[in-house]
């Protein structure tokens, strides 16, 4: 049965990676968060640039959830990953080196915020050797 579940949850991450262009955001240099080069190249290439999808994330966040946690403006922050056209806010496992798809995403070129709501967890040395 664990194999089973195994399979079907690598079976996932695979299609998902097959179907979706996945680029990680940033990794962690002697414990400061450096992006990728592959972030700065889609920054650069796209209307939406970092700074502007973390206010339109933070906006969106605090008018659907019961949370009104703000952060602060000087606060630094970027998504986890980007999914086709979308910065993806979500979460990572650092102890298991994975990385969920779910969250909130915010489209590089006009700026809309969609939920990404297919719970998927990808390895991230699956996403780098993509």
């Amino acid at each position: 049965m664990l194999g089973l579940l195994l399979f079907i949850n690598c079976s996932k991450e695979r299609n998902f990676l097959n179907k979706h262009h996945i680029t990680l955001v940033a990794n962690f240099t002697d414990g400061n968060e450096v992006l990728t080069k592959e972030a700065q190249n889609f920054e650069k290439n796209h209307n939406i640039k970092f700074q502007e999808a973390n206010k339109i994330y933070e906006a969106f966040r605090s008018n659907n959830e019961k949370s009104q946690i703000k952060t602060k403006d000087s606060f630094n922050f970027y998504p986890t990953l980007i999914i086709d056209e979308y910065y993806v806010y979500s979460f990572k496992n650092f102890k298991a080196g994975k990385i969920a798809v779910f969250g909130i995403g915010v489209n590089a070129n006009t700026g809309e915020p969609k939920n990404f709501t297919e719970e998927i967890w990808l390895h991230e040395r699956n996403i780098l050797k993509k």
